[in-house]
């Protein structure tokens, strides 16, 4: 886990001097958890760092914002040796694109404690750098069939981000994930925050790539960066074929998405997102679940 120097930002350990030379750098989040469905937002952001040139800024000590009892570590062991634990990592990388926006992504397993320490530390940090906007990766199950394009929504501060994206129609509570809390916190400390949530299909568990190409194609159009989304063209045809297997040998499967598919048209038609009661799906989740993990 390295030896780190301590700064202002208690929670931070950075692997030297903040940068000074960044170019209007905007700050990108993505962790995991119940508003990173199909892991969208962290592999988009795992693809974005593969992208561009990248230097780690900081990690944050597992030991305190961590349960390992309920996100145990890691431990390898080779004919009786063994290993070097792999502990939950939270990572503040510093991304450099060749004409935009310089990216500080924060990025890995959201914590189990401390979520108001961290939002107090990311705001610092984000002062301290001069960083003038957020931008949140995630995703969250719905009523969406694997069939039909996942749908992006939009969360921000900024009308002009509704008007170019539109404003989702129903009213919710939902429980809270450290992402939005941190989306709200920046928000509040005068930063232009956005989150882009893509909406995947509730009945799938497995990783979900379709999210993560939709949330690369259009965090590079708001920002103007040229970003690759299309390497994953491949992984997302494969991944669809597989659900259209699982769900041709079972008619409930097929019942059930062909339900979401004419609730998802009608929408279309009328411009209404889908608002009203997600379908129980636990049986048609587990046949495709089971289905996925003989496949691989």
């Amino acid at each position: 886990m390295g030896s780190y120097a301590r700064q202002p930002m208690d929670l931070f350990r950075t692997a030297g001097p903040l940068p000074t030379d960044l170019r209007d750098p905007v700050l990108v989040v993505a962790l995991d958890g119940w508003t990173d469905a199909g892991a969208g937002g962290t592999r988009a952001a795992v693809e974005l760092l593969d992208q561009l040139d990248t230097t780690r800024l900081a990690d944050i000590d597992p030991d305190r914002l961590f349960d390992y009892r309920d996100r145990r570590p890691v431990l390898p062991i080779t004919q009786g040796v063994l290993g070097t634990p792999e502990w939950p990592e939270l990572t503040l990388d510093v991304a450099r694109t060749p004409t935009g926006p310089d990216l500080i992504v924060l990025s890995g397993a959201e914590p189990d404690f401390g979520w108001a320490a961290l939002a107090g530390d990311v705001v610092e940090l984000a002062e301290a750098l001069q960083v003038r906007r957020s931008i949140g990766l995630g995703s969250v199950p719905g009523p969406i069939p694997h069939t039909r394009s996942p749908r992006l929504l939009v969360t921000s501060t900024e009308e002009a981000v509704f008007d170019a994206y539109g404003r989702p129609h129903e009213e919710v509570v939902v429980p809270a994930s450290c992402q939005v809390v941190l989306e709200q916190q920046l928000g509040a400390a005068g930063l232009a925050a956005t989150g882009f949530w893509v909406r995947i299909p509730h009945y799938v568990a497995t990783d979900y790539p379709q999210a993560s190409q939709l949330l690369l194609e259009n965090v590079g159009r708001f920002l103007e960066l040229s970003l690759a989304a299309d390497q994953l063209d491949a992984e997302v045809a494969d991944h669809a074929r597989r659900l259209d297997v699982a769900a041709e040998g079972s008619p409930e499967v097929q019942a059930h998405i062909t339900m979401l598919e004419e609730a998802y048209d009608a929408d279309e038609e009328s411009g209404q997102e889908f608002s009203g009661p997600i379908p129980t799906g636990d049986q048609i989740a587990e046949e495709l679940e089971r289905f996925l993990r003989d496949e691989s």
